[in-house]
């Protein structure tokens, strides 16, 4: 579809820029040392309980590792990103490690594209927050639309859940306070700048767009994974 004067622009920069190879791997290196990114990838894929062979898709895939352990056992993968440095990263690395059925896209949510009804599952981790609520409506339903019948989505992102009395305030200090000092200013910038939201907007906009939830893990503090699939018409 033409893009239209009046829509969001994903590819304008949300969050921490990076603009060279030597920083996405910095960056990459980072992550790994405090998150189990194997055992992530593992669940993941164990959630989805795709046959091999089948296809999916990576909505910002940031520095590839789910994509490329997805190609590594056999999917079919597609990985796309709004930032071009993390798809020639992800690219260079595919190609490193020789993995096969494994193409790039310089995209994202609203301007991927793909044909309708050929994707068997989504993959999208910390990649939603970049757009304003408005626009998250828009990316959920174009992830509906390329999903086949009976595909699935797991979307994990910050998603902000007040517990009882609990100021607004109070939530976004427990989630900086729950990082190291490794992280702790992306987590300070993340509340600054992005578009994180509510769980019960989240949840409602993923029924607005034509999903059934069919679980909702609070993996760590403010950080949810949905497992959705789109609604029998």
């Amino acid at each position: 579809m033409e893009r239209q004067d009046w829509q969001w622009n994903e590819f304008q920069q949300i969050g921490t820029d990076y603009s060279t190879l030597a920083e996405v791997k910095a960056y990459d290196e980072r992550m790994a040392s405090f998150r189990d990114v194997n055992a992530e990838n593992h669940d993941l894929m164990k959630m989805l309980g795709l046959p091999r062979g089948a296809s999916l898709l990576e909505i910002g895939c940031g520095t590839g590792r789910f994509s490329c352990f997805a190609a590594a056992q056999g999917y079919r993968v597609t990985a796309i990103d709004v930032s071009r440095m993390m798809v020639e990263y992800v690219q260079e690395r595919a190609a490193r490690e020789n993995l096969p059925g494994f193409t790039t896209q310089h995209s994202g949510f609203l301007t991927m594209a793909l044909p309708a009804g050929s994707i068997d599952a989504v993959i999208s981790g910390a990649a939603l927050h970049h757009l304003p609520d408005a626009w998250k409506l828009v990316a959920l339903r174009n992830i509906a639309t390329v999903l086949k019948p009976g595909g699935d989505l797991i979307l994990c992102d910050v998603v902000f859940k007040l517990k009882e009395g609990e100021l607004p305030e109070d939530c976004f200090v427990r989630f900086v306070e729950s990082f190291n000092d490794q992280v702790r200013l992306g987590a300070l910038g993340h509340i600054q700048k992005e578009y994180s939201t509510y769980d019960w907007i989240m949840e409602g906009l993923l029924e607005r767009a034509g999903f059934n939830i069919l679980s909702a893990k609070f993996r760590s503090e403010s950080f949810f994974v949905y497992h959705c699939r789109p609604r029998s018409l």
